[in-house]
């Protein structure tokens, strides 16, 4: 009997806030793949998946069918913060109702579990809730358990860390999957395309590369989908390109990952785009992730690195300011976010889902989510954001769903007293603006908001 596969996110989601206010941790990508993609092409079959419930209806399984407690099924449970997961098929192979743990930061924290549907009414509630360690503890109680080294997401700069490493660890299964080929086994007829070390670049039949382009794939692998790759661009090995992307002219250096229909330009740098995202003009971004629906003004860039050489800070949600460790950290871009033209971020500047920021030269490091302006800030409409969103996501033959819809109408409910000390243009980082001329400078800001997403 085929084990029934679950994702479920745990505490540690916090975390990661507020990259994953609009999606579940387990669909954050890393690599080639996310995690629920990586789970779907090693089982050949999709997961299922428990996430927070307003999540639950475009990410999740709902509130739990009830009527897969009352099958014989096995359910296999794995923690959405896992990435590298050798473990997962010695896991399938375990008697009924083991669990495997691993340690972190000294203590114990539940990674997966094989179990059966009567024990895992036991501690459905707890995991519904994102309470995996109360679940740990019940578990304990009747299960046996398996103490195993894995590798788990802690913090939201781990997966730009991890990117690069982890794109070689996903080719093989992207291998045994589809059936891509190198270009060693299938070469590049274009006499204008430079490739070093055609055996570990992997190009779709379906993807379209117009030279003069030049292919280094000598510190890492090349994986080009079913994607457009314009003239004069460079791309550089580790790196992944998805389906339906349009690299314009750009420069990609090694340990980056564009998801699938995305728009890019620049130059980019050990960076991760969730999907659906534009960068498609000049400016650098490096060593950051981008969630999906974002757009990138031409000539806005990131910092990566402080003239001092130091560690750098990133704020983190109910924990303020923490130290990375990382010498080279650029930004985090959540879910819908806009940037206007020439912008500048600071190494660890964090905006939050939804915000629309322009006509400022530094951007402040830390923005809420649903954050509208520049030298003055307020709340962003929500009716006017999910009005861009709709327009948005048409330009790419996407409707959006009454179900995403709602789930971005309860994050902002959600994150509204974050919001507090922006609310009704009190922050700002200008000269004073009267109400006048800050209503026509939003005016003049709509104006020009409609071509986004080119």
């Amino acid at each position: 009997m085929i084990d029934t596969v679950i994702l479920f996110e745990d505490e540690g989601y916090q975390q990661f806030l507020p990259l994953v206010y609009a999606r579940p941790l387990y669909e954050l990508r890393c690599g080639i793949f996310t995690l629920r993609e990586r789970l779907a092409a090693m089982l050949i079959r999709q997961p299922a998946g428990i996430c927070r419930p307003h999540l639950a209806p475009v990410y999740g399984t709902g509130r739990w069918p009830l009527g897969l407690l009352a099958e014989q099924t096995p359910l296999l449970f794995v923690n959405g913060r896992a990435l590298h997961v050798p473990w997962l098929l010695p896991l399938m192979g375990e008697p009924l109702n083991t669990i495997y743990v691993t340690s972190e930061g000294g203590q114990p924290v539940l990674l997966g579990a094989r179990l059966s549907p009567t024990l895992t009414s036991a501690i459905l509630l707890d995991l519904l809730e994102q309470r995996a360690s109360s679940a740990l503890t019940e578990l304990r109680r009747f299960a046996r358990v398996v103490e195993v080294e894995a590798q788990l997401l802690r913090y939201p700069w781990d997966v730009i860390i991890a990117n690069g490493e982890q794109i070689i660890r996903d080719l093989p299964l992207l291998r045994s999957t589809t059936g891509w080929v190198s270009a060693t086994e299938r070469p590049i007829a274009q006499s204008d395309i430079t490739v070093h070390n055609p055996a570990q670049v992997f190009i779709h039949p379906q993807a379209r590369l117009d030279g003069p382009l030049v292919l280094d794939a000598r510190d890492g692998p090349i994986v080009i989908d079913a994607a457009h790759i314009e003239p004069f661009s460079f791309i550089q090995g580790p790196t992944a390109v998805g389906a339906g992307a349009l690299i314009a002219s750009a420069r990609l250096r090694a340990e980056t990952t564009i998801g699938p229909v995305c728009r890019i330009g620049g130059e980019v740098e050990a960076s991760i785009v969730q999907g659906y995202s534009n960068k498609h003009h000049d400016g650098f971004l490096g060593h950051s992730y981008l969630g999906e629906w974002v757009n990138v003004g031409a000539m806005t860039t990131t910092s990566d690195l402080k003239n001092t050489y130091g560690t750098i800070r990133v704020a983190l949600e109910g924990r303020g300011q923490v130290d990375s460790g990382v010498l080279k950290l650029g930004c985090f871009l959540s879910d819908h976010v806009k940037l206007g033209i020439g912008l500048h971020l600071n190494g660890g500047a964090v905006i939050g889902t939804g915000s629309n920021i322009f006509g400022v030269h530094f951007a402040p490091k830390t923005i809420p989510p649903f954050t509208w302006g520049g030298e003055v800030f307020r709340e962003y409409r929500i009716d006017g954001m999910i009005d861009v969103t709709r327009k948005v996501m048409s330009r790419r033959k996407i409707a959006l769903a009454t179900e995403y819809e709602t789930l971005l109408r309860d994050v902002f409910a959600m994150t509204r007293g974050s919001r507090a000390d922006i609310a009704d243009s009190v922050l700002e980082i200008g000269p004073r603006t009267s109400n006048r001329a800050l209503a026509q400078a939003e005016a003049d800001a709509l104006r020009a908001f409609e071509p986004i997403g080119n």
